[in-house]
C-alpha cells in the first residue's frame, strides 16, 4: 500500500476570517432586502454583533458571476461549492454567466439589484468591474477568489498558490517521462495561469534538468477542440505526459492523450476529472474549493466576521491546492514507490517553506532548486 500524505481540508489560515456565501438555484430575488449591517467598520475589518451573526443565514444573498458553467472549470468547483452550502447550512444563491467582460459592471449590479448582498467573483477576467461596482456599492461585500489584491473596506481577496501544485505534477512528470519530453498547456495569459505555467516547468526541472517542457496557451477557457489540437501538436513532437489548466480545453487534451496511443499520460485538473479519461490520467492539480466554501461560510455564520485587513494565501500547508493521484488501482501501479516517495517529500519540503516554488517568469528564471534522489 502506498502512503497518501494528508492534506488538512479546511482553508482556513489561522487567525483569519474569510466569509463567502453561496447557493446554486434560481436566478431570481432569494431573500428580499440586504442584511441590516449591526455594527461599526473598524478600520479594514468588520465583526458583526452576536445577534447580527444570527441573522446572517436567512438576510444574506449571495451572488456569483463567471463566464461559463459547465465546462469543468474553476468556476464549476466554486459552483459545487455553492450548492453544498446550500444544503448544509441554508443559504440561497444567485449565479450568473457573464461571457463578455465588458459586461461585468453592470452584470455585477444586476446581482445586486436582485437582492445581492456578497458576491463571488472567481476570475480575474472581471477585476476591473468589480472594483468599479465595489466602490458604488460599499455596504456590499465581494469574495475576489483570483488574486490577492488591496480591495478596500468591502473587498476581500484570496490568492491560490496553484504553482505549489503545479510543481508537483511537473515534479511527476519529470519522474515518469520515458521520453525525457513533457507537456504544460494552459487556457489564456492572466495571473493564475501563469502560475500553473512556472510552478509545472519548475517541477519537472527540479527533478529532470534534461527533460523538454513544451508550453502552449490555448486562448479559450472552452474551446475543446483547440484544447486537442495543441496537446496532439505536442504528443507528435515527443511528449508522452501532458499537464493541463485550461478549463474545458482539458477535455480536448484528455482525448489527445487518448489518441495518442499507448505510453501516453496526463494530468487533470478541477476536482479530478478521472472520470473523463480513467487509463490516461496519472493524477490532478487541484483546488477543492467546495470544501473552502462551506467551511468560510460556516466560519461567517459563527463569527460575523469580514476581515478584508490581509488577503488570505492558500497552497499546499493550508490545503488549498493538492496533487490529487488517480483513482485508478491498474494506472497507480505504473507509478514506483520511489517516486511517490519523492512526491511525498517535495510536499513537505514545499510546505515548510525550505522550496520556494515559481510563481512567474521572473522568479522561474532565479530558480535554482535541484531534488536530489
Amino acid at each position: 500500500m502506498r502512503h497518501y500524505k494528508r492534506i488538512v481540508s479546511t482553508l482556513l489560515a489561522a487567525g483569519m476570517g474569510l466569509s463567502l456565501l453561496t447557493g446554486c438555484q434560481s436566478s431570481q430575488p432569494a431573500g428580499g432586502t440586504a442584511a441590516a449591517e449591526k455594527t461599526e467598520t473598524s478600520g479594514k475589518a468588520e465583526a458583526a454583533s452576536e445577534d447580527g451573526a444570527q441573522d446572517k443565514k436567512s438576510d444574506l444573498v449571495v451572488g456569483m458571476i463567471a463566464n461559463a458553467f459547465g465546462t469543468q472549470s474553476y468556476n464549476d468547483d466554486v459552483l459545487a461549492g455553492m450548492e453544498l452550502a446550500e444544503k448544509e447550512l441554508g443559504v440561497k444563491g444567485i449565479p450568473l454567466e457573464v461571457p463578455e467582460i465588458s459586461d461585468s459592471a453592470n452584470s455585477l449590479r444586476t446581482l445586486i439589484s436582485q437582492g445581492a448582498n456578497f458576491i463571488m467573483v472567481p476570475s480575474s477576467e472581471y477585476k476591473d468591474g468589480m472594483l468599479e461596482v465595489a466602490a458604488e456599492n460599499p455596504e456590499v461585500k465581494f469574495l475576489y477568489l483570483a488574486e490577492a489584491i488591496d480591495g478596500g473596506g468591502n473587498i476581500m481577496s484570496v490568492a491560490y498558490r496553484e504553482n505549489e501544485a503545479a510543481f508537483l505534477g511537473g515534479a511527476l512528470s519529470g519522474l515518469m517521462t520515458k521520453t525525457n519530453n513533457v507537456g504544460a498547456v494552459m487556457a489564456v495569459g492572466e495571473t493564475l495561469q501563469y502560475r500553473y505555467q512556472f510552478g509545472f516547468t519548475a517541477g519537472v526541472k527540479a527533478v529532470n534538468p534534461e527533460c523538454e517542457v513544451q508550453s502552449a496557451f490555448t486562448n479559450s477557457y472552452t474551446d475543446v477542440g483547440q484544447g486537442s489540437e495543441v496537446a496532439k501538436i505536442m504528443y507528435n513532437k515527443g511528449a508522452d505526459i501532458i499537464g493541463t489548466y485550461s478549463g474545458a480545453c482539458n477535455l480536448g487534451v484528455f482525448n489527445a492523450a487518448k489518441d495518442a496511443g499507448e505510453g501516453t499520460y496526463c494530468l487533470g485538473a478541477a476536482n479530478g476529472q478521472f472520470d473523463k479519461m480513467p487509463d490516461k490520467i496519472l493524477a490532478s492539480v487541484v483546488k477543492p474549493a467546495d470544501q473552502a466554501i462551506l467551511s468560510i461560510l460556516k466560519e461567517y455564520q459563527e463569527t460575523g466576521v469580514f476581515d478584508t485587513s490581509v488577503p488570505m494565501s492558500l497552497g499546499l500547508k493550508e490545503g488549498g491546492v493538492k496533487l490529487l493521484f488517480t483513482n485508478n488501482e491498474e494506472l497507480l501501479k505504473l507509478i514506483p514507490d520511489d517516486v511517490m516517495s519523492a512526491i511525498d517529500d517535495l510536499t513537505a519540503k514545499v510546505e515548510s517553506g525550505e522550496i520556494k516554488v515559481p510563481s512567474n517568469e521572473e522568479e522561474f528564471n532565479s530558480f535554482t532548486y535541484q531534488y536530489a534522489k
